[in-house]
């Protein structure tokens, strides 16, 4: 759901953004020419979240995902004997019985695993470059990979395979040194229950299914054998990294999470569901004694793994699943995975691939975008891959092997890309331009780099160095690029004398605090050791508390990013600094703040050694606490979030024309059709304007240099001028003008129109309705 961002959400800190800046009374900065270089943005923060109990991991537990960039994922069972795809018994359909025999008959389409050799599928995923493999230890038709106690179960420990495939794969993985993954589906088709849970209405199927009240004790039996399976999956291979789920619909409708009445994914069951597990498939909490639910059962045996949203719990990582090329702006405040498969179908269904184009299309736009990518092949019944997908995994190695520098243990951005032509991953004091086939010519500037300075540009293929310029709005240009070695992603590094983006200068430092929940390990020190997972609290729920952090000397001060512990909460504070530990002078003033948002920035001018928040106000039954307590010493972009500004008098969103992505492209009013060539990123000044990046191209709302009054607004890359930089005016009713800092007259209609299409100008502020814009974050 989207929401208005408010007054005082935009100026006191709705979103993550505090907009105003405030300049305090300590000892001034000495005294510099103004940069004309537009700053980088803050790094990101991503803040667990906790869903039916259960807290996502930590940073340094999702790390390694994050990271690693590229896995391989293996769809194999006995739907690779009919070689028609993973979903062959429901499309087909095939009955369970007669399904059964692709696993007991002796026929060319027995799925017999007779070349099974996982020691050369994790020698495959390490050609192609890949740091974890996930098999499918079941998919939906219900065989198991794995030998199992519960009495339905059916799996490859059983004749004629009589083999725990489960323990070969995960012994071979783990000698090859990659993470290891497993794919577990709750979805059993052998069970009518699973489309008749309540035994009263039984969902269409392929199967003929109809209503049938003993429905409801199958449907319990098959949620018996999921949480037996899962016991035996998480307790019998040694240390599993990434517990793949997938299926928590029910009936095949529906969401994941619409599924969790039933599954119970969360950290405990409810005694009282209508399902209950028996205790011979069950285990209770030894904290609390609650049986546990599928992700407290996981988490029991295995507290570092990672998990999908898939089963209903809101999982440790997002996952985009498909062949589509990710657009849009870059996946922040979370861990997010692209999985797809090079084959036509997830499971085997012949031998056949994607294009290596295609294919490197969709990585190179999920890695700038922030995204790990888990590619996918289905290997026959044997266990051999397809000969041309293996070929195709060994030459994305080939890349890897060459660029991979670009691509492991790096974000997406700092910048957001520009769709189809190029975007960026950043990693410590080196940015990496991506140079998609879409963009042309052998020469590239990027956006301003703030404040720092290059030190090197090369190829990274070659390691070779390029020449380039900088601008004295901070903008490199890299000339002579190598467009032919890999047309799929040519790529450039931009090494600087600094770290890409601010550093927090509070990190590490000396914390103490007016009081701490010392019984909890809620210590003031957990303010300040950049992990959001960890909170200082203070001793009871009063007002007044406060949080102090030693920078070990006066330091320039830019600005505070504060991460309280709760999201939706109004904190009111005062943000102070000293130089002496003994005179203090307002920094930023929110003792009168609205703004309920979880992280809040404020942007500063200012000297000092100490910097405090104190809590002047607070919720009933709500105590000071906070995740993160960062200072910054360099100047910086604050963002608030992705907006789609919708005109007051039509009704129509601002929209860059035909979603152009070039230099120029003109300003119109559409009907929103959800698009990104209508969405915008807003960024904050140091001088409280914004400029508003469109989404698709990467270029700002600009008021042409020179031009007069009337004249069209178009999109432009970044020059550092004040014509890209706006100030949102309050209207009423929680509309803005958009007041261009050059020119001083507005986004406008042209003639009132509520036609699509209709030219954005620059005219005047007349106080009409065309020229209000409510922004609407997404």
């Amino acid at each position: 759901m989207t929401e208005g961002i408010s007054r005082r959400g935009l100026i006191a800190g709705a979103g993550a953004l505090v907009l105003a800046t405030s300049t305090s009374q300590l000892p001034a900065a000495p005294a510099r020419a103004a940069a004309p270089a537009s700053p980088l943005p803050l790094p990101p923060l991503r803040i667990p979240k906790t869903d039916l109990g259960v807290e996502q991991q930590s940073d340094a537990e999702v790390g390694w995902l994050h990271e690693a960039k590229l896995g391989m994922f293996i769809h194999w069972g006995p739907y690779a004997g009919p070689a028609k795809g993973e979903w062959y018994m429901h499309n087909g359909p095939v009955t369970p019985e007669n399904y059964r025999e692709y696993v007991t008959d002796a026929t060319a389409e027995q799925f017999t695993a007779s070349a099974y050799n996982p020691s050369d599928w994790a020698q495959l995923a390490k050609d192609m470059g890949a740091k974890y493999t996930v098999l499918t230890t079941r998919h939906h038709d219900g065989f198991a990979l794995f030998p199992s106690a519960h009495p339905n179960a059916w799996t490859s420990a059983q004749a004629p395979l009589n083999r725990d495939l489960v323990k070969e794969y995960v012994d071979a993985v783990r000698a090859a040194g990659l993470k290891v993954g497993l794919y577990y589906s709750p979805i059993n088709w052998r069970y009518p229950g699973y489309y008749d849970v309540y035994g009263t209405n039984c969902a269409k199927n392929p199967w003929n299914y109809t209503t049938d009240s003993a429905h409801k004790e199958n449907a319990r039996i098959m949620k018996n054998e999921v949480y037996q399976h899962v016991r035996e999956l998480v307790t019998q291979y040694g240390v599993i990294d990434d517990f793949w789920w997938d299926g928590g619909w029910i009936a095949e409708q529906g969401s994941d999470a619409d599924g969790a009445f039933f599954w119970e994914p969360g950290q405990s069951r409810d005694t009282a569901n209508q399902w209950p597990v028996d205790a011979a498939y069950s285990e209770n909490d030894p904290d609390t004694g609650k049986p546990l639910g599928l992700t407290g059962l996981v988490r029991r045996h295995q507290p570092g793994i990672l998990t999908t949203s898939r089963s209903g719990w809101v999982g440790d990582y997002t996952s985009e699943e498909g062949g589509s090329v990710p657009t849009g702006p870059i996946r922040t405040g979370k861990v997010a995975e692209k999985c797809f498969t090079v084959g036509g179908s997830w499971g085997y269904d012949g031998d056949k691939a994607m294009s290596y184009a295609d294919t490197m299309n969709i990585l190179v736009n999920s890695w700038i975008r922030n995204l790990t990518c888990l590619v996918n092949v289905g290997p026959d019944r044997t266990g051999t891959v397809a000969p041309s997908q293996a070929n195709l995994l060994r030459r994305i190695g080939t890349f890897m092997s060459a660029c991979g520098a670009a691509i492991y243990g790096t974000r997406g951005g700092p910048w957001e890309p520009v769709a189809g032509q190029y975007g960026f991953t950043s990693k410590d004091d080196t940015f990496y331009v991506h140079l998609l086939p879409g963009f042309a010519g052998t020469s590239f500037t990027t956006p301003s780099i703030g404040d720092a300075r290059v030190s090197r540009v090369f190829d990274v293929a070659s390691g070779g160095s390029l020449s380039y310029s900088v601008s004295a709005t901070g903008q490199v240009t890299v000339t002579g690029v190598d467009r032919t070695r890999h047309p799929a992603d040519s790529v450039v590094g931009v090494t600087l004398d600094r770290s890409v983006q601010p550093a927090d200068i509070a990190a590490g430092r000396t914390a103490t605090a007016s009081g701490e929940e010392t019984g909890k390990g809620n210590t003031a020190a957990k303010a300040v050791d950049a992990s959001t997972s960890t909170r200082w609290c203070a001793n009871d729920g009063s007002t007044g508390h406060w949080l102090k952090v030693d920078l070990g000397s006066t330091r320039p001060i830019t600005g505070v990013r504060l991460a309280w512990e709760l999201d939706a909460t109004n904190y009111r504070y005062l943000l102070e600094g000293s130089t002496d530990n003994a005179t203090w002078t307002t920094l930023s003033d929110h003792t009168a703040t609205t703004s309920t948002s979880q992280v809040q920035v404020a942007v500063l001018t200012a000297h000092a050694r100490y910097v405090r928040v104190t809590v002047t106000g607070l919720p009933p039954g709500i105590w000071a606490s906070v995740r993160n307590f960062e200072v910054y010493d360099r100047p910086f972009a604050a963002s608030s979030g992705t907006v789609k500004l919708v005109n007051r008098n039509s009704g129509k969103v601002l929209a860059v024309s035909d979603s152009s992505t070039a230099d120029g492209g003109l300003i119109i009013q559409a009907t929103d059709d959800g698009g990104t060539g209508q969405q915008f990123t807003l960024t904050s000044n140091s001088d409280g304007s914004v400029k508003l990046v469109n989404v698709r191209s990467g270029k700002l709302l600009d008021s042409p240099g020179g031009s007069g009054q009337g004249a069209q607004l178009v999109q432009w890359a970044d020059s550092a001028g004040d014509n890209q930089s706006w100030r949102l005016v309050p209207s009423s009713g929680g509309h803005y003008q958009l007041v261009n800092v050059r020119t001083g007259w507005c986004a406008d209609v042209d003639g009132w129109s509520s036609a699509d299409g209709a030219k954005i100008i620059q005219w005047p502020v007349s106080g009409g309705a065309n020229q209000d814009w409510r922004l609407v974050s997404l």
